[in-house]
């Protein structure tokens, strides 16, 4: 006599993970619809080129990034390894661009009026340096770890996290309400922090246990645009600022 087994439900691997990118990439389709990705319909000022290569290069970062994740969940191992080498090309060409991209904002500044590079002006110059430094460590060490697919996966969640602090500035500077804009840099930093803090405490109630991945790499995501918020307040940092965009 047989049986009848109902079947099961199987959730795909990673599938967490995918509306993780989904969602990263949202913010920052939300944050740069006006000036970017939609600005054929808004009228936004022409972009130079160096901004649409900013653009471009970190679109395919969030597109790469979803693919990958999708790729991990429908059991493609295989080709989601052969598409991580245009990562590990990727992410050092994202890091060295966006500190371009704010050397090259810094500088504009600077030669328009030179007495505007105040501490204040240079925080965002630190943050830009200091996420972009961030990111290239967290992927670089993700990549190392590649073969350990439970830390694999977790450092490129931060590394992807910590890009999205430009779009979340972006995102509320078009939110009218004056709460959002009161704590300015700082608290542009608080709510940037917030998707890192939200994957690792889900993460961590799934699977009971904090995993030491997101612990160390969500510390050193975590505290690193605090450290260099705190970096850019010094007057060290705007004579380095001063002395490199004066060049």
């Amino acid at each position: 006599m047989n049986t009848y087994v109902p079947a099961t439900r199987t959730v795909p691997r990673g599938s967490f993970y995918t509306w993780v990118a989904v969602g990263t990439f949202l913010i920052i389709f939300a944050g740069f619809a006006r000036t970017y990705f939609l600005k054929v319909l808004f009228g936004t000022r022409a972009l130079p080129l160096l901004l649409h290569l900013h653009g471009l290069i970190f679109t395919l970062w969030f597109v790469l990034f979803f693919i990958q994740t999708l790729l991990v969940a429908r059991h493609r191992v295989d080709l989601h390894r052969r598409l991580g080498i245009v990562g590990a090309v990727l992410a050092p060409l994202a890091a060295c661009v966006a500190i371009a991209v704010s050397f090259h904002a810094g500088r504009r500044h600077y030669l328009a009026d030179p007495a505007s590079l105040t501490v204040l002006s240079v925080r965002p110059f630190a943050l830009d340096v200091g996420s972009s430094l961030t990111f290239a460590l967290l992927v670089a060490a993700a990549l190392y770890f590649r073969r350990r697919g439970d830390v694999h996966k977790r450092l490129m969640v931060l590394a992807s996290c910590g890009l999205l602090l430009p779009g979340m500035g972006r995102l509320l500077e078009q939110i009218p309400l004056d709460i959002l804009h009161a704590g300015g840099l700082w608290e542009m930093v608080a709510f940037t922090e917030i998707t890192p803090v939200v994957c690792i405490f889900y993460d961590t109630i799934k699977h009971r246990r904090l995993h030491p991945a997101f612990a160390l790499g969500g510390l050193a995501l975590l505290s690193s645009l605090p450290v260099f918020m705190v970096i850019g307040s010094t007057h060290l940092w705007l004579n380095f600022t001063t002395w490199l965009v004066s060049r």
